[in-house]
């Protein structure tokens, strides 16, 4: 019994590779291994070798074949492109040492994005609104990066059904350290926290939750208030005084839809008050325009959806 090479081909390397995670192979002798083969409601696996033809046509001869049970198959894994909307995959916020990977999926999902400078990774994320279970809006955070370097990523997951789906490995470049604005509100930069309305579980500021981590330089961490809501502040003071012309908020927010800071003012070291400032959303920073010099900066939370309101990050170029 043999085969056309062509058609063999085309026949089962299309669903081997695409619809299983494990692939036919083809050995240095051109015997051709394949795992899996789906017959109507039966799986097979099968072995092929190369039969020399005279006509100048390659076939393949049925060597050994036998049959899976259905704990020998792997599952099916899917194209990430079948259940995305909108735009596709992409990467944002690309800084020195951060980058936040973006998707909006038609289903909720169970979503991560293995990472690294190779196509081995290294470095996996999730996004922390995710807390475990399946969600539509994914902003993973890919964190401890290199400045001016090349890093792979690809992004996969499940749905509700048990349902795998991937993307295949991309890259981006991160900006230089050159390229990187000086935050004049960084904890490297020699800024601190002068007060804050509280801490959640009453933790210090250095502690998880606490203070510093909006002032860290890191979207990994958040600063959380003990269910301030609307009555949140937090007031921070610079190494020095600054001509700030562009402030960078960005509010954590819950779950639920609590903790969403909606909009904000801004106290300058002279007591003048800019603002309200409005927050479109939580999935990202957005900038706002300054334009003062000032040795301390107070971000009052003017409105909210209430419970535990704070910042992934505040900055200040």
């Amino acid at each position: 019994m043999t085969f056309k090479y062509t058609v063999l081909l085309s026949a089962y390397l299309s669903v081997t590779s695409l619809a299983f995670a494990e692939s036919a192979r083809l050995s240095n002798e051109f015997g051709l291994h394949i795992p899996v083969i789906q017959y109507q409601e039966q799986f097979l696996w099968a072995d092929l070798d190369i039969v020399e033809s005279t006509e100048g046509a390659i076939y393949f001869k049925l060597r050994d074949y036998g049959s899976l049970v259905s704990t020998d198959i792997s599952p099916t894994v899917n194209p990430l492109t079948i259940v995305t909307e909108g735009l596709p995959v992409r990467i944002v916020d690309v800084s020195a040492t951060s980058a936040r990977l973006t998707f909006i999926s038609s289903i909720p999902l169970a979503c991560s994005v293995v990472y690294g400078k190779t196509l081995n990774f290294g470095s996996v994320a999730t996004d922390p609104n995710m807390k475990g279970g399946a969600i539509i809006d994914h902003n993973p955070i890919l964190i401890n990066l290199e400045p001016d370097t090349q890093y792979y990523y690809r992004v996969q997951g499940s749905d509700a059904q048990g349902k795998l789906y991937w993307s295949p490995a991309s890259s981006f470049t991160t900006i230089s350290a050159n390229e990187q604005p000086e935050n004049f509100l960084s904890l490297n930069n020699g800024a601190t926290i002068i007060s804050v309305s509280s801490n959640f579980s009453g933790v210090a500021n250095n502690q998880t939750w606490g203070a510093n981590s909006a002032i860290d330089g890191s979207a990994a961490t958040a600063w959380s208030s003990a269910g301030d809501g609307s009555n949140a502040f937090i007031t921070i003071a610079l190494a020095q005084a600054q001509h700030i012309n562009t402030l960078r908020v960005w509010s954590r927010s819950m779950r639920d839809g609590s903790a969403k800071i909606l909009s904000f003012t801004v106290t300058m070291d002279t007591g003048e008050v800019l603002g309200p400032f409005n927050l479109p959303d939580t999935q990202k920073a957005y900038d706002f325009s300054i334009d003062r010099t000032t040795s301390s900066v107070r971000l009052d939370v003017k409105d909210s959806t209430g419970g535990n309101t704070g910042l992934v990050e505040i900055e200040a170029f």
